[in-house]
């Protein structure tokens, strides 16, 4: 049935692969793919550095401070500012910032500041920052303070209005906290001392967010290689029905073995350029979190985070990723065994892009039905799982989050490929059925000439 299949194969992949068009997409974007990740990485690392959040000096030794929202003596509870130099300034009660400033002045200090605190009617707290005439500090540089101001909020605020150093201590006292689940409640287990189940829960929220992403992700790489590729596999197959070396062909190669050589030849080239820039997409992300750990090691980046944490909630595991990617291949092979049954029943290029609406129907009734059903991936009905055309845009998600049974996976991947296999033998006799006829057809024409072969 098979038979010189390997070199309608070689022939059909050489003469899509060598193309100049295909080398130079091939390569550009799986360049793209490689470097983006990595700079965007480093980019947000950059702007999450820690540099950012570190108090700079602010330059004074001593502050002077005129407080009117409340009679304050004890100012040093600011000391806890951290930073450079901050633990070491000097804070003096003012009258006014008149005699602050004379004071500054007539003192000749050149590392002094003034400090004009006011509270409004509602009682809200402000505060102003003033460099005296011939000091030393840079409005730069005091502009730190007001960052440390910023910083530490709660500390001025309650500093400002009297409150004694006891009272803040209370205050900014941890408060105990504790979790339970149902169970754990019962039994006296809490959440924070079973690490491992407060970190299951955690990683089965990130991972239902993750998982949906996945699934749109799949659904749309599935819809554009199909509807790309497919559409060339139709055109390959109608190429040697339209010319005369058909009838040769037919005698050494059967008919079956030519469907799938050029089914196989034309999609072997587009995933080997899928897969490439798949591998460069993969590698930009993981060359991206080393050099923004190795560049900002204090950065807390949210995506850098997130990358690195997939491991820890066991997902991507090797054996589920191998055969996310075999029910990927095979779903993509069926939808495509289904264009080359449209480019079977076709005589000319015309009718083939017509005929096309047969796999694309399925594609996206497919695509839909995982849309509205599937994107949450623990409530899916079982049947998205096992119907083949949406299995193949669901099953890998399963696979690759690690929350489908293996059982599952296997009776969905079994289904895919005897459906695919029988698609591509009945191409194949379809194909060879109207081989040498002329004139218009349609589904029903050509089982017609199938059936009373």
């Amino acid at each position: 049935m098979f038979k010189n299949f390997d070199k309608v194969f070689k022939f059909t992949f050489r003469n899509q692969a060598l193309q100049k068009g295909y080398k130079a997409l091939t390569i550009t974007f799986g360049a793209i793919l490689l470097l983006a990740p990595i700079l965007v990485l480093i980019f947000i690392s950059w702007t999450t550095k820690s540099d950012d959040n570190v108090l700079q000096s602010c330059g004074a030794d001593k502050i002077y401070v005129v407080n009117e929202a409340a009679n304050v003596s004890d100012y040093s509870a600011l000391k806890s500012i951290p930073g450079d130099g901050y633990a070491s300034i000097e804070y003096i009660p003012a009258e006014s910032v008149e005699g602050a400033v004379d004071t500054v002045k007539n003192a000749g200090e050149k590392k002094s500041l003034v400090l004009y605190v006011t509270k409004d009617k509602n009682g809200a707290v402000s505060a102003r920052v003033i460099i005296p005439e011939g000091s030393e500090i840079t409005s730069k540089t005091a502009k730190n303070y007001n960052k440390a101001i910023d910083k530490m909020e709660m500390l001025f605020t309650v500093t400002m209005q009297g409150i004694s150093i006891q009272d803040m201590t209370e205050i900014t006292r941890k408060i105990g906290y504790d979790g339970f689940d149902a169970s754990g409640w019962k039994t006296g287990t809490s959440l924070f001392a079973d690490k491992e189940k407060a970190n299951e829960q955690n990683n089965e929220r990130i991972r239902d967010g993750f998982g949906m992403i996945i699934t749109l992700l799949i659904c749309l790489i599935m819809y554009f290689v199909v509807m790309a590729y497919g559409a060339s596999i139709s055109k390959n197959i109608v190429l040697e029905k339209a010319s005369k070396l058909m009838d040769t062909m037919l005698i050494s190669v059967k008919p079956e073995a030519l469907v799938f050589g050029k089914l196989t030849g034309v999609l072997a080239a587009g995933l080997l350029q899928f897969f490439f820039w798949i591998l460069m997409l993969a590698a930009g992300l993981i060359i991206g979190v080393k050099l923004s750990d190795a560049i900002f090691p204090d950065a807390q980046a949210p995506a850098v985070v997130f990358l690195k944490s997939l491991g820890a909630m066991n997902m991507f595991q090797p054996l589920n990723v191998f055969l996310a990617v075999i029910v990927l291949l095979f779903g993509i092979i069926m939808y495509c065994a289904m264009a080359a049954f449209a480019g079977a029943i076709s005589s000319t290029m015309e009718q083939a892009a017509s005929n096309q609406g047969i796999f694309a129907v399925f594609l996206l009734f497919s695509y839909f039905a995982v849309i509205i059903k599937g994107t949450d991936i623990n409530s899916a009905p079982m049947w998205l799982f096992l119907v083949p055309f949406t299995a193949a845009l669901i099953l890998p998600t399963g696979l690759l989050l690690g929350t489908l049974s293996m059982s599952t996976a296997l009776i969905g991947v079994a289904i895919l490929v005897v459906l695919t296999l029988v698609l591509l033998i009945l191409a194949g006799h379809i194909y060879k059925a109207m081989a040498l006829y002329k004139g218009d057809t349609g589904i029903r024409k050509a089982f017609k000439i199938l059936t009373t072969k």
